[in-house]
């Protein structure tokens, strides 16, 4: 029997995620998506309108972290996935599950409405005469679908191409062309680098600066040191000693940053932004520092105005002549305008934006029973394993497995989370809006997921006994590559488990270990 129907919007992991989880607790779901296939942003749209990655692009994070909880990856996959394996690893993940008999494409939503008087949320596609009611609606259509755009003086002046980098679909088009990308995050300094190999000439322009690291050293991935104990320990020291954590956490990214070679410090990239502001000051290039020592492409200062046709004026007062192009690399902001009956709470700063009213950035607190988001939340890890464990949340919690708190402590929570965002704001206007408070975010969805990590793993009764039973396993848990399989191992109750996460954790590690084997330390006499 149907516990009810669901509308899921968006078809990313997030929103497959909450498809396969809320479909396994008995409800009856129905996935539109606006494009012709799943994989969100992986899976490249030639729509200027459409956010998505080049296909060549590579994960920033290794696949040991990065795959989905219970769906290993092939075994051919390098260890930086492209843009293409990732979709066709996510279109393999909805064939594998049934996904796509649930998923309704090409379907654009426009509105999203509440009829009170019915309890329905009521869905409008572009196109249909008739809206769809549904019982409850899960928002899973990403957190870049909305470009922002800088201010630029005198811009309707200029008589080169301007444009966003949602709308940039490839180097070719801008061949033998003088460029300026405007931005200094992952985007940015990705599109600096591809362009370098095409463009006359490419200006990567910043205001500020940014923590530029490799993907890997000399040990395998940078994240190979991530386990669930380090990534708890480094949760717990940035909510409780947010200094010291910004302190160790910068010494090791300026020690790997220095991988890449010598920064020379007309870039500008230092002094860049602490850690305790945002996480994304952090840029993860291995070839940026090396087209710039080229001459391939050169790092300067903001865009002011158009001071010609197509010359540029910079905040240092250069002028640079002759561009054809000006890309925007200037990030994205949430959009919740499908949805007008989700409230939000003004800010205290008319320069800052309003917050959505999302318990946790996940449950609309209005109605928590029926109104959720899996694309707000922002946490430093990898976004399709924290969009998933967010799924298992909300069909646990709708399925009444577990239970939020009254209304008052969510308000109360969430009034407290949005100062707390506003103040970071004011200190950094390029912290994401939805950015979580990781170390009670992670305890909370996890709990509502029923996991068991915090348990199993943790110093009661449960922790002492697995580590007592089996100990080498245990370790490997613990301390281990920080696999998502590790969320499929123990029954609760509540998500359902996974009978091969015990070998595919194993064999993680192993692949791992094979493929970047340990260094054994020098003895000295």
């Amino acid at each position: 029997m149907s516990r009810g129907t669901v509308a899921v919007i968006g078809a990313g992991p997030g929103g497959l995620s909450a498809l396969k989880e809320l479909r396994e607790v008995g409800f009856d779901v129905t996935l539109f998506e606006k494009r012709s296939d799943v994989g969100g942003l992986w899976t490249f749209s030639d729509d200027p309108s459409v956010t998505s990655a080049m296909a060549w692009t590579k994960s920033q994070i290794s696949k040991f972290i990065s795959y989905m909880s219970d769906f290993p990856f092939p075994d051919h996959y390098p260890a930086h996935i492209s843009a293409q394996e990732w979709s066709d690893y996510y279109k393999m993940y909805a064939k594998n599950f049934e996904l796509y008999d649930n998923i309704v494409f090409n379907a654009d939503v426009a509105l999203i409405s509440r009829n009170e008087e019915k309890g329905k949320w009521v869905v409008h596609l572009k196109g249909e005469a008739t809206p769809r009611p549904f019982d409850r609606v899960v928002l899973a259509s990403g957190s870049e679908t909305t470009p922002v755009y800088p201010v630029i003086e005198n811009l309707d002046q200029f008589e080169g191409k301007f444009m966003h980098s949602q709308a940039y679909k490839g180097p070719e088009a801008l061949k033998d062309k003088n460029v300026v990308v405007m931005g200094i995050g992952n985007t940015a300094c990705d599109t600096v680098v591809e362009l370098a190999d095409y463009a006359s000439k490419v200006y990567l322009s910043h205001r500020r600066g940014a923590k530029i690291i490799p993907r890997m050293n000399q040990d395998g991935p940078l994240d190979a040191v991530m386990s669930w104990r380090t990534s708890r320990f480094g949760h717990w020291l940035e909510h409780f000693l947010p200094g010291i954590f910004s302190l160790l956490t910068e010494s090791v990214i300026k020690k790997n940053s220095m991988i890449l070679g010598e920064q020379d410090p007309g870039w500008g990239f230092e002094p860049s932004p602490s850690l305790k502001l945002s996480l994304s000051v952090i840029v993860v290039n291995d070839d940026l520092f090396s087209r710039l020592r080229e001459g391939r492409a050169e790092s300067v200062r903001g865009v002011t105005r158009i001071v010609g046709p197509k010359s540029v004026q910079l905040d240092d007062g250069r002028i640079i002549e002759d561009v054809d192009v000006i890309v925007a690399a200037t990030g994205y902001r949430p959009d919740f305008s499908l949805l007008p009956d989700l409230s939000h709470t003004p800010a205290p700063d008319p320069k800052a934006p309003p917050l959505p009213n999302l318990y946790q950035n996940i449950f609309a607190i209005d109605y928590p029973d029926s109104l959720a988001c899996v694309s707000y939340c922002t946490v430093g890890d990898n976004a399709a394993s924290y969009r998933e464990l967010q799924a298992m949340a909300i069909a646990q919690v709708w399925a009444g497995n577990s239970s939020l708190p009254s209304t008052g402590q969510m308000r109360r929570s969430t009034a407290a989370y949005q100062k707390w965002t506003w103040k970071r704001f004011r200190a950094f206007a390029g912290a994401p809006l939805g950015s979580g408070q990781q170390y009670p975010w992670f305890r909370f969805v996890h709990e509502m997921a029923g996991t068991g990590m915090y348990e199993y793993l943790g110093w009661g009764w449960k922790g002492w006994q697995f580590w007592w039973q089996d100990r080498e396993f245990y370790r490997l848990v613990a301390w281990g590559a920080y696999s998502p399989h590790i969320y499929r191992l123990f029954e609760t109750g509540k998500r359902k488990t996974w009978p091969g996460a015990r070998e595919a954790i194993i064999k993680v590690n192993e692949d791992r270990d094979k493929m970047f084997p340990k260094k054994e330390k020098k003895k000295t006499a």
